[in-house]
């Protein structure tokens, strides 16, 4: 087995004592029968470690089972306290179609079998990690050596590796929590775009300008999603200050209906009426008006396409002037009856000039000195 004296000699142990262990040596062939001498009178311990880490497995397996399929499964919408919870937020959801139902539950179905493979995983490397701890315990091989040289191999490996940890763990909260999926615009504070992948160590974003991200989960430190649940129409007009603001409001939600009419789609993606709350600000050289109206996710920016443009269609109609900045420079449209004559190259007179050639002032054109030009 492990020799912890300083040397082999009796004599020389007996006389000066070890004070220190010296260096783990490799157990031989006699090591190696001592301890499985007694493996028959051990046979029951060795056999009730391994029922009890069985049964500490299986219930564990049942535990991390529910657990996922609670997150599979979801909040139902028919459940009285989730229709109370929403009800007191004052959200209404979007009535989903049967595929976005199904792209909904397979988003659950996929986060909820990672987080189950994970947990699987670190459970079955835990139980065997225990297990074979205690049988080398019971057939007497000293652990503690053992456990040592373990426990520096994992600072090592920690200061190494500690990255690539907080990445890791990152990713399983990232899961458990549902912060984003796949589909999802997002912004995470480095890159902001559409999600194309979730992983416990990175993201995949890929932005408007089609450049792909990847993103650590440990390197994340906030998370905007903007595609979850419903999103909403922000937009907004600043007017001039003779403007009538009850005209200007009423055009800005007529704009909104305008488009709904128009646009199969846009009436599809509202979940509510438009409003326009008053005044938002009052600028040096604008009064500023804000138009809000929940939609579908990710349908916010081509609402606000359509809405722009029949507000611009809306006020051209009603007369409604927009603002003009302070410092611009405003000019007539009536188109010039003569176009104006421009002359590129300037005649220049000769000047006279001294003997030295300073000049001279032009020669006078009064010749009697009455001061009027003969």
């Amino acid at each position: 087995m492990f020799d912890f004296s300083a040397s082999s000699d009796p004599s020389t142990s007996s006389t000066s004592p070890s004070t220190s262990p010296s260096p783990l040596t490799v157990p031989d062939t006699d090591d190696i029968g001592r301890w499985l001498a007694g493996v028959e009178e051990r046979a029951p311990s060795l056999i009730a470690v391994v029922v009890i880490a069985f049964v500490i497995w299986i219930v564990f397996h049942w535990a991390i089972k529910l657990f996922t399929r609670s997150i599979e499964r979801g909040a139902p919408m028919s459940d009285p306290k989730t229709v109370a919870a929403l009800k007191k937020a004052k959200i209404r959801l979007p009535q989903q179609d049967d595929i976005d139902a199904r792209l909904e539950a397979e988003r659950r179905r996929q986060r909820a079998h990672t987080l189950q493979r994970v947990l699987n995983s670190a459970l079955t490397l835990v139980i065997i990690i225990i297990v074979l701890i205690t049988v080398l315990g019971v057939l007497g091989v000293p652990v503690g050596p053992m456990l040592a040289s373990a426990g520096i191999l994992g600072v090592a490996l920690g200061f190494g590796a500690q990255s690539l940890v907080k990445d890791l763990l990152a990713g399983v909260f990232m899961l458990i929590e549902d912060q984003y999926g796949v589909g999802d615009v997002v912004d995470l504070g480095a890159a902001a775009g559409s999600v194309e992948e979730v992983g416990l160590r990175s993201t995949r974003l890929r932005a408007l300008d089609g450049t792909v991200w990847y993103v650590p989960n440990g390197e994340i430190t906030r998370v905007g999603n903007m595609t979850r649940l419903w999103s909403r129409v922000m937009v907004e007009v600043r007017f001039a200050y003779d403007t009538d603001i009850e005209a200007a409001r009423e055009a800005m939600i007529d704009a909104v209906k305008a488009a709904a009419q128009e646009s199969d789609e846009v009436r599809s993606a509202l979940l509510g009426e438009p409003e326009v709350a008053g005044i938002e600000s009052l600028e040096y050289n604008a009064i500023m008006l804000r138009l809000m109206c929940q939609v579908n996710p990710a349908m916010q920016w081509d609402v606000q396409r359509e809405v722009r443009r029949e507000m611009r269609r809306i006020f051209g109609e009603r007369n409604i002037r927009l603002a003009v900045p302070g410092d611009a420079m405003v000019i007539d449209e009536k188109p010039a009856k003569r176009a104006p004559r421009i002359r590129d190259k300037r005649k220049h007179d000769e000047q006279p000039s001294d003997d030295d050639g300073r000049p001279l002032p032009p020669p006078s054109q009064d010749l009697d000195g009455d001061g009027e030009t003969d």
